[in-house]
């Protein structure tokens, strides 16, 4: 017996979607943290600085330390985030580099689309 679709939410969304979503918001929040702490290392002038996890875990404070060009690697696409190794969420999200200390995750879907116009560098 085939499992059924989840049920459409009343936005047209189903619930699992909706989930997605609000964990892409989540690691949204994350990154614009983390621009802000780039541009502190701007001022500074440091090569490598300790950023936030972007993972969807709320209350995380795990800090992962990154170059400036490994920071810029990552967010040059607006659907990929960094994480702490144990922090993906592969239900909802595909590791697509791993690193000794960080992993590269991206953002499908609809999850993908809310983590892509959340960029804070997005120009359009």
């Amino acid at each position: 017996m085939a499992a059924e679709p989840p049920e459409p939410s009343p936005s047209g969304t189903s619930a699992a979607e909706s989930r997605d979503e609000r964990l892409a918001r989540n690691e949204s929040s994350f990154r614009s943290v983390n621009e802000r702490i780039e541009k502190k290392a701007d001022s500074v002038g440091s090569e490598n600085y300790q950023f936030v996890c972007e993972c969807a875990i709320v209350d995380c404070v795990e800090r992962v330390i990154l170059t400036r060009n490994q920071y810029e690697h990552v967010r040059a696409e607006g659907t990929r985030f960094f994480v702490v190794p144990g922090h993906e969420n592969v239900a909802v999200e595909e590791v697509v580099e791993t690193w000794p200390s960080y992993l590269v995750v991206e953002k499908g879907g609809r999850a993908g689309l809310v983590a892509d116009l959340a960029d804070p560098r997005d120009d359009s």
